[in-house]
C-alpha cells in the first residue's frame, strides 16, 4: 500500500488512504475538478478539459461524466471501484459500446447537452477558458470532425489499480486505433483534508499535440486544400463562392483549424457572420454565433434566415441546424445563385433594422 508522508521541519506525518464508499463519491471529484485526469503526462500541449455531461444517455445506459477540450475532443469517463465485479472484464465493452454510441452525435447534440448541464452556452463558456483565443466556428467544425472519425477519448477510473484489467487495456492500447486509459485515483486524508493523487496507466508513450496545430486559413491554402479535396467543379463554385464573399460582405475571417481551411463571410461589419466555407465544400450556418449579435433581434434574424433559406433552396431548414449544404449539392440543384440571394436578403435585413 502507498504511503504519503507530510514534512513540517522535522515531523513527518503518514496520511491514511482511505476508500470510496460510493462511485458517486469518486464522480463528484473528476467532475469538479477534471484536472486530476493529468493528461500533459501523455499529450504535450494537452488543454484543460471541461465537464459538459454526468450520468448522459448512451443507448440503454448512461455515461458516468463527459469532458470536451479546447480542440472539440470529447472524454467519456466511466468509473468504477475495485469492488465492483465490473472493473475486470465488463467496463471495457461498457465503454467502448458508449463511445459507439457517440460516434454516431453530431454537433448539435454535443452542443446540446452541454447547454443543458452547463445551463449556459458552450461557445460563451469555452471562449471565457481561452481568454480570446477562442473561435466558435473552427470550435463546432472540430467537434463535427473529430465525432465523424471517431475520435474519442476513453478513460476508465478506478480508485484501485485491478492488473488484469491494466494488462487488458494496455493489449488494446497496442494492437488498435483508439485508447482507452486506467485513471487511478487515491485517497489520503490529513485531519480534515483529503488529498487526491491521480496516475494515468495503459497508455502509449508521449505523444506531441503537433497532428492538431491549427493552421491560419488563407487563400491560398483554402484552395490548395480544397483542390486535393474536391472536384475541378465544385472547386469552381467554391471560387465563385469566394469572389462573392470579396464583393458582398464587410469583413471576410479566416479560420484556425487543424483538419481543414475555411473561411467566413461577415455581414455589415467584423463580428456579424452569415456561414462559414469549409475546404472540402461544406457550408456551415453562423448566424448568431458571434456576442456582437445581442445588439440585435437574434432570435428574428435567425427565423428570417431559415425562412429565406428554406424558400430558396427548398428545404426543410431548422433555425438550429449547424449544417446548411455541400457545395456539389447547391451546384447539382442549380441553387448556388439563390443560397447568394438569401445572403443578400440577410443582410438587407440587417441594414434596415439598425437604421
Amino acid at each position: 500500500m502507498a504511503k504519503i508522508l507530510v514534512i513540517e521541519g522535522d515531523k513527518a506525518t503518514p496520511l491514511d488512504k482511505i476508500k470510496f464508499i460510493e462511485e458517486g463519491k469518486l464522480q463528484d471529484y473528476l467532475e469538479k475538478y477534471p484536472s486530476l485526469i493529468p493528461l500533459g503526462e501523455i499529450v504535450e500541449g494537452a488543454s484543460d478539459l471541461l465537464c459538459i455531461g454526468r450520468e448522459v444517455g448512451a443507448g440503454p445506459g448512461a455515461m458516468d461524466l463527459v469532458f470536451i477540450d479546447k480542440d472539440g475532443l470529447l472524454t467519456i469517463v466511466e468509473t468504477k471501484l475495485v469492488k465492483n465485479p465490473e472493473i475486470r472484464r465488463e467496463v471495457i465493452g461498457q465503454i467502448i459500446e458508449y463511445a459507439s454510441y457517440v460516434s454516431r452525435w453530431a454537433a448539435d447534440d454535443v452542443y446540446r447537452i452541454a447547454n443543458e448541464y452547463l445551463k449556459s452556452n458552450l461557445d460563451e463558456v469555452m471562449e471565457n477558458m481561452r481568454k480570446g483565443e477562442f473561435s466558435a466556428e473552427d470550435f463546432r467544425s472540430n467537434i463535427g470532425q473529430n465525432l465523424k472519425n471517431g475520435n474519442i477519448r476513453l478513460i476508465i477510473a478506478v480508485d484501485e489499480l485491478v492488473e488484469p484489467l491494466r494488462a487488458t487495456v494496455t493489449f488494446l492500447n497496442s494492437y488498435s486505433t483508439f485508447e482507452i486509459l486506467l485513471l487511478q485515483v487515491s485517497n489520503f486524508e490529513e485531519k480534515a483534508r483529503n488529498v487526491l493523487i491521480p496516475s494515468l496507466f495503459g497508455y502509449k508513450p508521449p505523444t506531441s499535440s503537433t497532428e492538431g496545430t491549427r493552421i491560419r486559413s488563407t487563400p491560398e491554402n483554402f484552395f490548395e486544400d480544397a483542390r486535393k479535396r474536391c472536384e475541378a467543379g465544385i472547386v469552381k463554385a467554391m471560387e465563385e463562392l469566394y469572389g462573392f464573399t470579396k464583393e458582398k460582405a464587410s469583413f471576410i475571417g479566416w479560420g484556425t483549424g487543424a483538419a481543414r481551411r475555411s473561411f467566413i463571410f461577415h455581414g455589415v461589419k467584423e463580428g456579424l457572420s452569415f456561414f462559414v466555407l469549409y475546404s472540402d465544400g461544406e457550408i456551415c450556418n453562423n448566424v448568431g454565433a458571434s456576442e456582437t449579435w445581442n445588439t440585435l433581434d437574434k432570435e428574428g434574424l435567425k427565423d428570417f434566415w431559415a425562412s429565406e433559406l428554406s424558400r430558396r433552396l427548398e428545404i426543410d431548414f431548422r433555425k438550429n441546424q449547424w449544417f446548411i449544404a455541400r457545395v456539389n449539392g447547391l451546384v447539382r440543384r442549380n441553387k448556388l445563385g439563390e443560397f447568394q440571394n438569401a445572403v443578400l436578403a440577410l443582410r438587407q435585413q440587417i441594414e434596415s433594422g439598425e437604421q
